[in-house]
C-alpha cells in the first residue's frame, strides 16, 4: 500500500510545483525582477539574463554574509545575456529558509542589484545592502557553475538548448540496447574564470536472440525425448493375455475330466 502511494504523493507535488522566472538585467537596470517572491520546496527559479547593462551572474548567499557565496551556493557563472533572455539558469528549490541571492560582477551587488526568496520578516533588501556596504569591499563567487543548470531557452519555440547539460540516447538494435550521457558547462568572465565539465557515463546492456532461440531448442529436444521414452514395465503388459488364456483352458479341461 504504502509503496503505491509514495508514486502517487511523488507525481501530486511534482505537479503543483511552480516556476518563478526571475528577469536579469533587464531594460539596462541593475536590479533583478522580481527581487523578493515566496517559493516552495520543489520550486524552480528561472534567471533570465538580458544584456541591456551587461553580463551579469547569479550567487547565493545568507544575510549575515551579503554579496559572499554561501557554503552551498548555487552560481550561474559570469553570463553576457542576450535581447530576448534567452540565456537561463535553472534552479530547483530544496528549503523554505530564506535565500539571499547577488550578481558577483564588479561593484553590482554593492550597488543593490540582489534578491531573496522567502524574505524573513524583519530582514529586508536593504538591510542586507546596508550591511554588505560595512563589510564587504568587493563581491565574490564560487570558482565554477554550481547548484544549478544554464540552458538556452528561444522565446516562442518551447525548444531548450542546454549548456550544462545532459543527454540520453537509447538505441535498440534486435535485443541489444545501449544508453550514453554525456555534458559540459563552462564559464568565463574578465577577471576570473570558471569551467567544470561534468562526467561522461556510458551504459551497455546486450542479450541476442540466438540465445532465446539456442534455449528453445533444448526444451524442444527434451520434450522429444520424454515423448519417445518406454517405460520398464511394457513388456510384462503384453504377457498377461497370453496367460489368462492359458488359465481359462486349463480350467476348462479339469471340468470336463470331471
Amino acid at each position: 500500500m504504502i509503496r503505491t502511494l509514495v508514486p502517487i504523493l511523488t507525481a501530486a507535488v511534482a505537479v503543483n510545483a511552480a516556476v518563478h522566472d526571475i528577469d536579469v538585467g533587464k531594460g539596462s537596470a541593475l536590479a533583478f525582477a522580481p527581487d523578493t517572491l515566496t517559493a516552495d520546496v520543489g520550486d524552480t527559479l528561472n534567471f533570465h539574463f538580458y544584456s541591456g547593462s551587461g553580463g551579469h551572474s547569479v550567487v547565493s548567499s545568507t544575510f549575515a554574509n551579503p554579496c559572499v557565496p554561501d557554503t552551498n551556493a548555487f552560481f550561474s557563472g559570469y553570463i553576457p545575456g542576450d535581447k530576448t533572455g534567452d540565456q537561463t539558469f535553472i534552479v530547483n528549490v530544496t528549503t523554505t529558509d530564506p535565500i539571499w541571492f547577488y550578481c558577483s560582477l564588479g561593484p553590482h551587488c554593492l550597488d543593490g542589484m540582489v534578491g531573496v526568496v522567502n524574505p524573513p520578516s524583519g530582514q529586508t533588501l536593504s538591510d542586507y545592502i546596508d550591511q554588505a556596504s560595512k563589510t564587504v569591499i568587493r563581491a565574490s563567487a564560487p570558482a565554477a557553475i554550481q547548484g544549478g543548470v544554464l540552458t538556452t531557452i528561444t522565446s516562442g519555440s518551447g525548444s531548450v538548448t542546454s549548456t550544462s547539460s545532459m543527454t540520453s540516447t537509447p538505441t535498440m538494435t534486435s535485443m541489444s540496447s545501449v544508453t550514453s550521457m554525456t555534458g559540459s558547462s563552462t564559464s568565463s568572465e574578465p577577471g576570473f574564470s570558471a569551467g567544470t565539465t561534468m562526467p561522461t557515463t556510458t551504459s551497455t546492456s546486450t542479450g541476442t536472440a540466438g540465445s532465446s532461440a539456442s534455449t528453445s531448442r533444448a526444451t524442444s529436444t527434451s520434450s522429444g525425448v520424454a515423448a519417445t521414452s518406454t517405460p520398464s514395465g511394457g513388456g510384462k503388459n503384453r504377457e498377461m493375455p497370453i496367460v489368462l488364456g492359458l488359465s481359462v483352458i486349463m480350467a476348462g479341461l479339469v471340468s470336463l475330466m470331471a
